[in-house]
C-alpha cells in the first residue's frame, strides 16, 4: 500500500498494543487513506480480538467505504467486510470490519449488543454529530467497566485536538499522519449581479454555480468537476440549467444526496462511463468519499443546516455559511488525485470571517430522545453525564420540561413506568408516547404506520401534486392519504419508474415497510396486539392517541383566505394547501419545520383532526374560557370578545357586546402613548405646559411639585380617553383640562405665578415665553422692542434668569444673552453700527 497513512502504521499498532483501555487520537487530512486503512492495519495486526466497526456520519459513506475495502481485500460486501446502515445490513458470520453509521452504533450501545466487538474506529469525528458524542462517551464507559480490551481509535482531518484528547484521558495516543493532497489553487468569486430589464438584482446560487462550472469547462480544466449545495431544491435548478446549456453536451451531470437511490448515488460516485462528470452534491461528499478523478470543485460556501430551537420548540433549517474547516475539506476534494481548483463563491475577506468550525450537533438539535436514553440508563442529572462538551442548559431543560408533559417523568426529572418503557423503545419520545396511547385507544397499527412515516423522507415527492389523488376530503388525518400512497406502492413492488407517475417516492415507501417493521417487532416484543390499520375506522381513537403525545403542537386556522395558523406557544405557521384538515376547528401538527431561502417560514405538515370535547376531556385544566376587550385596527375602536383557550392558543372567539369603561380606556390610551392614535389638541401648547412644570419643579424644589414622566402621561391619557369606546371619540377632546386636574389650586397658583406662559416687561410690553426642560426659558423680540428694559426679566422668583434673544429688524437673533445692562453698555453699539444703516426706518436712538 502506498497510502501516507502507513507511514504512522506502526506507531499506531504500538499504540493498540497496550492490554488495558487503548485509546487513540489520530488526525490526518484528506488524502492520506486513514477511512480504508487504518481498519485493514488492525485486522491485520491481530491486535483485534473481535469485530473492527468504523463508524461514518453518513449513510452513503458506509456504503461506499464498505465496498473499496472489500474490493481492496478481493473480497464482496457482506463477507471479510460488511455494512450495516438504516434498512441495509450487509454482515454475516465472516465479517470482521463491519462500516456503520453513529446511528447505529448509538443503538448497539444502548441494547448492549457489544459483546463482540473489538474495537471502535470514529472516522470524520470533526462533524460532531449528536450520536457520534454519546457513542464515544458510551463507548468509553464500555471499556472502561465492560471490556478492557476494546480499542479506541477517533481519527479526523480537521480538528481541535487539544479538548479531545483530555477528554480520552491520560491513556489516548495522539498521533498525526501527513497526506498526500496535491495542491489546490483557491480562487475567489464574490457576490455577482446581473442585469434584468434595467434592474440589478443579485445572481441566484445556482446561477453562480453554472456560470463557475461554465468557466472551467471552457478554460480545459482537467478532471470531473464537484459542487457542492446546500439542498435537493438548488441541485436540481443547477443540473436543469447545466443539462440545457450548449457547452454541456460532453458531459455527464449526476446528482448527489442522501435520499437520493443508491443505485444513482453509485452513478455520482464511481460513474458508468468515460465521460467527464459533473458531480452537484450537498455536503455528503464532503467528507470520507473519495470521487475519482475530480480536479476542480465549485463551492457554494452554503449549507442546509438543522438547528432546534428550545423557545419556540420547533426545529429550523436554514441555509448558513459554512465554516472555514469545512471549506478546507471541500476545497481537498479536489486535490485527492492530481493538482486541482477549487472556486469559491464568496470573498476572501468573508472567508476570514468565518467561524473556524462547524457548531457541534450536541449544541443545536432536538435532545429529547437522548436525554430520555441516558435517564433510561440511570442518569439523572444529564448536566453530569460524560460529556465531551456539555450542551446549553436551554436544550436540557426543554427536553426534560417535554417528558414531564409527556407523562415521562415527574418534576424531580426522574422516569416514571411509562418513561421506563418509552426509553426501551429507542425513538423520540414522542412516538413512543404515541404508541403507548394508541395501544390503550385500540389504534396501534396506525400509529405504528405514522411513527414510520415520520422517521424518513416520506411517501410523496416534494413538490409534487401526487398526494392529491390519494387525500380524501372526509379524512381527519393527512396520514389516512399516506397510507393510500404506500398501499398502492407496497402493490406495485415499490417499483421507482411506476411509483413515479403516481407521485410517490418508491424509496421512500420502502423506508417506510422497512421502519415499520422493526416497530412492529418491538411491539410484539412488549405483547401488543397490533390488528389492522384502518384510518376511517379508527380515526378518533387516532386522534385521541395523538393528543396524548402532542397536545404543545395544538394549531387552529388564523382565516379562510390563507393558509396561515395559529399554534400553542404563540407561534405562527403556514399549513400545507393540500392538507385535509385545513378546515378543522383545531388540528395536531406532527411536522414543523422553519426553512430559510428568500423567505423564513414554518410549515406545517402531516396533519391530524382533533375534537374540541377530546382536548378538553385530555386537559380540562388548560382551558379557560372568558370575556375581554380588545382594540379592533379595522374599525378603531375596542370592542368585547369572548375566547375559549387552550393554554395560549385561542381556539374560538366571538366579538359582542359592550366592554367595560376602565379597560377601554385603557387600550386607547395604549395606543395614544404609542402613537397609534393622534390626540389633534395634544398639541404646542400642552409640550409647553408640561415643559413649564418640570422646570419650575427643578427650578424650585421646595414648592414640591408633581412630576409628568411617561407613566404620568399614560395615566394622562386615561383621563382623556374615559368614557371613550373609539377614536372618534377621543380625537377632538380638549386635554388642557385633564392636565390642569394634575394639580392643586395652589400647584396652579405657584406655576402661573412662578413659570407664566407670558411675562410684561418694565416696557410694559407683554412677551411668550418658551420652556425646554434642563434650558432657561427664552423670549425673542425686535430690539427696538426692548427699548426700556434695563434689567433682564427672570422667573421662579427671581431664581432663573430669561434667555433674551435680541433680534434685528428682520426677526433674525442678532445676539442672545442673559445680561440686557451689558448689551445696551456695549452690545447695542456694535449692533447698531452693524444694522442701522440696513435699516434706516427703524428707530435705533435710545
Amino acid at each position: 500500500m502506498n497510502l501516507p497513512v502507513y507511514k504512522i502504521e506502526q506507531e499506531l499498532l504500538g499504540a493498540m498494543a497496550g492490554a488495558t483501555t487503548a485509546r487513540a487520537l489520530l488526525k490526518a487530512p484528506t488524502g492520506s487513506g486513514k477511512s480504508t486503512a487504518v481498519p485493514q492495519m488492525l485486522l491485520d495486526s491481530g491486535l483485534v480480538d473481535g469485530l473492527i466497526v468504523v463508524v461514518q456520519p453518513r449513510r452513503i459513506a458506509a456504503r461506499m467505504l464498505a465496498r473499496r475495502v472489500a474490493s481492496l481485500r478481493n473480497g464482496r460486501v457482506g463477507g471479510e467486510v460488511g455494512h450495516v446502515v438504516r434498512f441495509d445490513r450487509q454482515m454475516g458470520r465472516d465479517t470482521r470490519i463491519v462500516y456503520v453509521t453513529d446511528g447505529v452504533l448509538a443503538t448497539w450501545l444502548e441494547s448492549g449488543s457489544m459483546e463482540d466487538v473489538g474495537a471502535v474506529i470514529f472516522d470524520e469525528f470533526h462533524e460532531r454529530r449528536l450520536a457520534s458524542d454519546l457513542s464515544l462517551a458510551l463507548c468509553l464507559e464500555w471499556q472502561e467497566q465492560k471490556n478492557q480490551s476494546l480499542k479506541l481509535i477517533v481519527m479526523s482531518a480537521t480538528l481541535e485536538l487539544a479538548g479531545l484528547a483530555e477528554y480520552l484521558g491520560e491513556n489516548c495516543v495522539q498521533i498525526e499522519a501527513s497526506g498526500r493532497s496535491y495542491p489546490v489553487d483557491i480562487s475567489y468569486k464574490g457576490a455577482q449581479v446581473q442585469s434584468r430589464g434595467g434592474a440589478r438584482r443579485e445572481s441566484m446560487i445556482w446561477d453562480k454555480c453554472v456560470s463557475a462550472v461554465k468557466d472551467l469547462v471552457e478554460n480545459d480544466t482537467a478532471g470531473h468537476i464537484l459542487v457542492f449545495l446546500p439542498g435537493v431544491y438548488e441541485i436540481r435548478r443547477t443540473v436543469e440549467l447545466i443539462e440545457r446549456s450548449g457547452w454541456s453536451r460532453s458531459l455527464q451531470v449526476c446528482p448527489l444526496y442522501s435520499a437520493l437511490s443508491p443505485e444513482n448515488q453509485d452513478l455520482a460516485v464511481l460513474g458508468n462511463s468515460d465521460r467527464r462528470r459533473v458531480i452537484v452534491s450537498t455536503n455528503v461528499a464532503e467528507t470520507s468519499l473519495t470521487i475519482d478523478g475530480v480536479r476542480a470543485v465549485v463551492d457554494s460556501g452554503v449549507a442546509r443546516i438543522s438547528e432546534y430551537d428550545p423557545v419556540r420548540g420547533l426545529d429550523t433549517l436554514m441555509v448558513q455559511k459554512i465554516s472555514r474547516a469545512a471549506a478546507e475539506q471541500r476545497a481537498g476534494r479536489a486535490g485527492r488525485t492530481g493538482p486541482g481548483h477549487c472556486v469559491r463563491l464568496w470573498s476572501e475577506a468573508d472567508h476570514g470571517r468565518r467561524a473556524a468550525f462547524e457548531l457541534p450537533e450536541v449544541q443545536r438539535t432536538d435532545l429529547s430522545e437522548t436525554v430520555l436514553q441516558l435517564k433510561g440508563r440511570g442518569v439523572l442529572n444529564v448536566q453530569e453525564f460524560r460529556w465531551l462538551e456539555c450542551p446549553k442548559l436551554s436544550l436540557i431543560e426543554h427536553a426534560e420540561t417535554l417528558l414531564e408533559e409527556l407523562s415521562a417523568a415527574d418534576s424531580g426529572g426522574e422516569l416514571s413506568a411509562i418513561g421506563q418503557q418509552m426509553a426501551r423503545m429507542r425513538m423520540h419520545p414522542r412516538y413512543a408516547r404515541l404508541l403507548i396511547a394508541a395501544q390503550s385507544g385500540g389504534c396501534l397499527a396506525e400509529a405504528v404506520f405514522i411513527a414510520a412515516c415520520v422517521q424518513g423522507e416520506g411517501v410523496f415527492a416534494r413538490n409534487g401534486d401526487g398526494k392529491k389523488a390519494f387525500l380524501y376530503e372526509d379524512d381527519l388525518s393527512d396520514f389516512a392519504g399516506e397510507w393510500r400512497a404506500f398501499q398502492s406502492a407496497q402493490q406495485m413492488q415499490f417499483d421507482p419508474r411506476r411509483c413515479q407517475n403516481i407521485g410517490v417516492l418508491a424509496k421512500g415507501a420502502r423506508e417506510v415497510s422497512q421502519a415499520m417493521k422493526q416497530i412492529q417487532q418491538q411491539c410484539k416484543r412488549a405483547g401488543w396486539n397490533l390488528g389492522e390499520i384502518d384510518f376511517e375506522k379508527n380515526a378518533q381513537a387516532v386522534s385521541q392517541a395523538m393528543l396524548a403525545a402532542f397536545s404543545d403542537q395544538i394549531a387552529v386556522r388564523i382565516g379562510k383566505g390563507n393558509l396561515a395558523c395559529r399554534l400553542v406557544g404563540k407561534r405562527k405557521g403556514k399549513i400545507d394547501e393540500s392538507s385535509v384538515v385545513r378546515n378543522a376547528g383545531a388540528f395536531v401538527v406532527t411536522d414543523m419545520t422553519e426553512v430559510g431561502g428568500k423567505d423564513v417560514q414554518l410549515y406545517l405538515n402531516r396533519c391530524v383532526s382533533i375534537s374540541l370535547d377530546d382536548l378538553r376531556s385530555f386537559f380540562p385544566n388548560d382551558f379557560i374560557d372568558g370575556a375581554h376587550a380588545y382594540f379592533d385596527e379595522t374599525i378603531r375602536r375596542v370592542v368585547n370578545r369572548s375566547e375559549q383557550r387552550f393554554r395560549d392558543l385561542v381556539i374560538t372567539s366571538k366579538d359582542g357586546g359592550e366592554p367595560d369603561a376602565e379597560v377601554a380606556a385603557q387600550l386607547l390610551a395604549e395606543r395614544v402613548a404609542n402613537g397609534e392614535l393622534k390626540l389633534k389638541k395634544w398639541d404646542a401648547g400642552v409640550e409647553q405646559w408640561i415643559a413649564r412644570l418640570l422646570s419650575l419643579k427643578e427650578w424650585m424644589p421646595e414648592l414640591e411639585l408633581p412630576g409628568f414622566d411617561e407613566e404620568d402621561k399614560a395615566i394622562a391619557f386615561e383621563q382623556i380617553c374615559e368614557g371613550a369606546l373609539g377614536y372618534k371619540d377621543i380625537k377632538d377632546r380638549e386635554v388642557m383640562p385633564a392636565l390642569r386636574s394634575w394639580l392643586s389650586a395652589p400647584q396652579k397658583s405657584a406655576l402661573d405665578h412662578y413659570a407664566p406662559e407670558r411675562i410684561k416687561l418694565s416696557n410694559g410690553r407683554e412677551v411668550k415665553l418658551k420652556y425646554e426642560l434642563g434650558k432657561p426659558p427664552t423670549m425673542a423680540l425686535q430690539v427696538q422692542r426692548l427699548f426700556g428694559v434695563k434689567q433682564t426679566p427672570s422667573v421662579a422668583d427671581g431664581k432663573m434668569k430669561v434667555l433674551v434673544h435680541v433680534c434685528a429688524p428682520n426677526q433674525r437673533t442678532w445676539q442672545m444673552t442673559q445680561d440686557l445692562a451689558g448689551f445696551w453698555e456695549s452690545g447695542f453699539a456694535q449692533m447698531k453700527k452693524d444694522l442701522a444703516g440696513r435699516y434706516p426706518k427703524h428707530k435705533w436712538e435710545l
